[in-house]
Parts: C-alpha cells; structure tokens; sequence
C-alpha cells in the first residue's frame, strides 16, 4: 500500500511539472508568434494585412471561437444522454466479526418430537435438539465488484435538451460570423482613421510654415514701424495655435495607433506606418426597399434572436416532459468474495420508472416560467424586427449622406488643384510671397485630406450597411463597393 501511494504522488508530481513546461512553452510561443508577425510584415503594414493579423489575433474573435468550441461541447453531452450509462462499481469491507444470526427451532423439536414417539418402541429416550441455532449471514471480510449499465427509453426531457443544444450552437456560430464582420470593420475604421489623421498632418505643416512666414514679415514690419506691436502679437499668436495644432494631431495618431495594435493584440508600442489606399469609384445604392428585405432575411441578430424563440420553446417543452412518466432499462454483472452465497456471482436486469405525483408545485411552476420565457422571446423577435428595419435604414442613408459628402469633397479638391497650379504659376515669376504659396499649398492639402475622409465615410457606411443586410463588409480586405 505504501509503494502504491508513493507511486501516485511521484506520479501527480511528474505531471505538474510537465504541466508548467508546457505553460511556459505556451507563453513562449504567443511570444514568438508577435514576434514572428512584426517579422514577417515590417514595419509597413497595408489594409490587407492588417486584417489578416485580425483574424489570427483579436481577442474578441478567439472568445467567440472559444465559446462557439463550448456550444459544441454541450450539443455532444446533450447527445450522450442518448446512449447507454457503464459504470464500474467496486468495494472491500471489513467487520469487526463474522455476523450470525440465530433460529429459533422450539417449535420444530417438538413436532419432531411428537412425529417420533408414534414410530420408537415405548420407553425410548427421545433425541433433543437446542432451541435455537447459529448460521452465519455475512463473512468477517469481503470484497465486491460489479458493472451497471443504464439506458434511458423514454426520458422526453433529453429529447428537447438536445434540440436546444443544437440551436445554441447555431447561435455560437452566428456570433462568431458577425463577431468576424464588426471586428473587421472596427479595424478597418481604425485604420482609415489613421490615414486621415497623417493626411491632416501635412495642411497643418503648410499652415505652420504660412504662419511663420507671417510671423517672419510682422517682425519686419515692426522694425519700420509699419505695424503695432499687437499685430505682431497676433502673428505670433497664430503661430503657437498652429503648432498646438500640429501636436494635438500628433498626439491623436499615437493614440490611434495604439487603439489599433490592441485591436490586433499586439504591444502598443509597436513602431509601424501604414500603407496609403485609394478608395473605389463610387457605384448607385439599389432601392432602399430592396435592401430591407436583403437585411430581413440575412441580419445575424434577427436570425439569433429567432433562434433564440425556438430554444424557449424547447425549455417550454422540457417543462411539460416533468409531468411525463421516465422509463430507464438497466443491467449488470456482480461478483463478491462472500463464502456464505452458493453462486458468488450473477448478472442481473431492471426495468425502472419514475413518475412525479408532487413535488412543491415546482413542475408547475417551471411550466409557467417557460410560458413566459417564450413570450418574451416572441416580444423580442418582434422589436429586433423593427429595429432591423430602422438600422438599416439608418445605414443607408448614412451610405447617401457619405455619397454627398464625397461629391462635394471631390468639387472641391478639383478647385483647389486647380489653384495650387495657377499659384505655382505665379510663384516662378514672383507674383506671390512665400506666405500666400504656403496658403494655397495648406489649402489644397486640407481640399486633400477632406476628400480622402470622405471617401474612407464611404467606405465604413458602405461596410456598415452590408452587415446589416448580413453581408461581408469587405472581401478579402479588398475594397467592397458592391451592395
């Protein structure tokens, strides 16, 4: 017994210590594996490989993967209640004594007695037999062991339980299909915004450099007396604002990249820039009512919340199945070292049913809580259908206001080009001062940056609305104009 137990605890000590290795060796592969992707990548990343490091390492999608693995796992232990229960049943037991019980056999001396006396000749002594005697029930020390098998044969509960376990798994997956859509538009959304901000950062540089200039000229001015000292206050009032500018920009892309790193699950800190992207030609929305009835029929959290109203009606069903008789059939084999048994071993069968006649009125109440469960259920399919309606709604026309701002941006940046070149014109021949060049150039700049905002609202209200009618935002981290 003593080399069994060290056995067993050299046995648990083995397996923590190959527990913790392969803890460490875990951490240092999740290691390697950030290391790997900065590696691999550099330290210019494009759109498409943004979502791709997305879709390996965004903590909320390995939730969703992990909690779809776990959805699985009980649609698996619901569909075991289906098959047969074998259980190894196994015990030693030790007495302090054999245990014996006593017969009473008075009764069966006399009749013996008087059954003898009518055959001996008159004056034979009579045999006597002791009023009780001794027989022993169970051995002093004895072992036993055994195997039960069960099988359910109409158990009614188990039948719902596993048709509810196969709509939660649906469900699982449908998060994880949209879980999959919205991280893919958040990090698209993140990594437009990034752009946006570095294109802000050059008008802001020309804006400076006007300012400056300005600055440059006061200072002049003032030394001839051709200005006041305010004036030249004012300038140098404007330079500061343009710097303050310049930094709050800087410190909003530092803030954003950071956003976006832990997005994908890497260091904050992380040193990197992003490739440039152009935006797709803007193609026609088809009619609003077309894409209503897109999203009816494709929108996750409608088809989840359906879902979710047939899984009531499974629990409204494993209510009423309390109320139903459950008939179990089972079985085995036992086998005892007790001496006293002529046959120490036997197989055995059972037919076994359960029925509930009263237990505190929970049957009934479990039913009425169903009841109302699936009424709330059928309530909330009701308003996600409506609100489906409204949010898409919403998300098309938000696509049409981006259109709009698109085209007004683009008018714009038509105009100012046009002017950046004339006044490129006028600077070569000296019509212009550095102050008015650097105007234009900030001016154009800013026409620049306005429009690639514009067209990256485009984008993301585009994406948005495809969600909602249950489509991709992108394909393949490609640009997506079609509805």
């Amino acid at each position: 017994m003593k080399k069994r137990i060290l056995l067993l605890c050299l046995s648990l000590f083995i397996l923590g210590c190959s527990n913790q290795d392969t803890r460490k060796n875990i951490d240092k592969e999740n290691t390697l594996t950030e290391k790997e992707y900065l590696k691999k990548y550099g330290e210019t990343l494009s759109l498409e490989e943004i979502l791709e490091i997305n879709r390996d390492r965004n903590l909320d999608l390995k939730i969703k993967q992990l909690e779809r693995e776990i959805a699985t796992l009980d649609k698996k232990i619901a569909f075991g209640n289906f098959l047969p229960s074998i259980n190894v049943l196994g015990g030693y037991t030790k007495l302090d004594n054999n245990i014996d019980i006593n017969v009473d056999t008075s009764s069966i001396s006399n009749s013996l007695g008087g059954l003898i006396s009518g055959i001996l000749p008159p004056g034979t002594p009579l045999p006597s037999l002791p009023n009780s005697l001794s027989s022993r029930l169970v051995d002093e020390s004895f072992y036993a062991y055994g195997v039960g098998v069960q099988i359910p044969i109409f158990v009614p509960s188990i039948w719902f339980l596993y048709s509810a376990r196969q709509k939660g798994e649906k469900i699982s997956e449908l998060i994880e299909n949209l879980t999959t859509k919205l991280t893919t538009l958040q990090v698209t959304g993140e990594y437009y915004y990034i752009l946006a901000l570095q294109s802000e950062e050059k008008y802001l540089l020309d804006d400076l450099k006007a300012a400056k200039e300005l600055e440059r000229k006061a200072k002049v001015s003032l030394k001839v007396d051709s200005i006041l000292p305010w004036e030249l206050d004012k300038a140098s009032t404007l330079v500061k604002a343009k710097e303050s500018s310049l930094k709050n920009n800087q410190r909003d892309l530092l803030v954003a990249k950071m956003n976006l790193m832990k997005s994908l699950n890497l260091s904050p800190l992380t040193n990197f820039t992003l490739e440039d992207i152009e935006v797709g030609n803007i193609t026609p929305l088809p009619p609003l009512d077309e894409c209503i009835f897109q999203a009816i029929s494709g929108n996750e959290v409608l088809k989840i919340t359906s879902i979710s109203k047939d899984v009531s009606k499974d629990v409204k069903k494993i209510a009423i199945s309390n109320f139903l008789p459950k008939i179990i059939l089972g079985g085995g084999y036992v086998n005892n070292s007790n001496e006293i048994f002529a046959d120490p071993s036997f197989l055995y069968g059972n037919v076994s049913g359960i029925l509930s006649i009263f237990n505190g009125f929970k049957n009934i109440n479990e039913y009425k809580k169903a009841v109302r469960q699936q009424k709330i259920a059928e309530l909330k399919l009701e308003k996600e259908f409506l609100t489906t309606v409204i949010e898409t709604t919403k998300a098309y026309n938000n696509v049409v206001k981006s259109i709009e701002m698109c085209e007004i941006a683009n008018l714009n940046f038509k105009a100012e080009e046009g002017k950046l070149r004339q006044k490129k014109i006028e600077k070569k021949v000296d019509m212009i001062d550095d102050e008015e060049y650097f105007k234009t150039l900030a001016s154009y700049n800013q026409a620049l940056s306005l429009k690639k905002k514009a067209d990256f609202q485009y984008e993301i209200a585009l994406g948005a609305l495809n969600i909602a009618m249950g489509k991709e935002p992108l394909k393949k981290g490609e640009k997506n104009n079609e509805i």
